[in-house]
């Protein structure tokens, strides 16, 4: 990527496979700084495979992903990408924050516990910095009175909550979101809508994985049709959603609206 560009994100031809299953067919786009990109798609497209690259959870088979300049998980060297090690990889990594369909927290820990873990052993914050850093982020996503409660004690919207609140501790340039709503009960899914709604008025850069179409619609600057491995459309949220221009997407809005 070029010096001074406005791309926190760049996705180069990228490719994945699983054994003979091609899941990503060359897949690119760019998403500049302080955008919030949505990637709706039938099950089994790629949407979620695609945000495991981004954040380096697998590896990539063909292509290019950056993330603010720099490749995630790579060096390049004449022309051919070299994985780096496991400590570069882990520092690289640490630009990327990711929050899953199950929250993932550690049950023998309580909230506050399980958002200073990885800035105290990943990035050798200071325990007390972490645990005030800790508390300011469970009151950003409003559970200011619940850090010292285990996950047992929580409500999934709740837990999904400490998991946003656990990857803005790495201080991520970049926020991923794999159906973040998808496990939790309808009336749990408003309180976990709200606090990503809070970070893209923040500024925060995002691609969000999701099939709440209100969220896309209100939310996102740009929507993106996955299907087949391949991204078959994308444009604004008012003409993707009132005036589709693929027969894919208009065949995608019939089934889910």
């Amino acid at each position: 990527m070029s010096e001074g560009s406005d791309a926190m994100v760049r996705i180069i031809d990228v490719h994945k496979r699983f054994g003979r299953n091609e899941v990503l067919k060359g897949v690119s786009f760019d998403v500049a700084r302080g955008q919030v990109v949505v990637i709706l798609g039938p099950s089994g497209s790629g949407k979620s495979t695609l945000l495991r690259l981004i954040s380096h959870l697998d590896t990539i088979d063909e292509g290019r992903i950056y993330v603010d300049g720099h490749l995630v998980g790579y060096e390049e060297r004449e022309g051919r990408l070299r994985p780096l090690g496991d400590s570069a990889a882990s520092r690289s990594r640490a630009d990327v924050g990711m929050v899953f369909q199950r929250f993932n927290l550690f049950p023998h820990l309580d909230a506050l516990a399980n958002i200073n873990t990885a800035p105290v052993h990943v990035k050798g914050m200071p325990k007390r910095q972490a645990a005030e850093r800790g508390a300011e982020l469970l009151k950003l996503v409003g559970l200011g009175d619940k850090l010292h409660a285990y996950t047992a004690q929580l409500t999934g919207g709740q837990q999904q909550r400490v998991a946003i609140a656990r990857a803005l501790a790495m201080e991520p340039k970049l926020m991923l979101f794999d159906e973040a709503t998808s496990a939790l009960d309808p009336e749990l899914v408003g309180e976990v809508l709200e606090v990503m709604k809070l970070l893209a008025r923040q500024g925060m850069t995002m691609i969000v994985v999701t099939h709440e179409m209100g969220f896309a619609r209100e939310v996102a600057d740009r929507v993106m049709l996955m299907d087949g491995g391949i991204i078959v459309d994308s444009n604004t949220p008012a003409e993707f959603f009132d005036h589709p221009q693929h027969e894919r997407t208009r065949s995608f809005l019939s089934k889910i609206l």
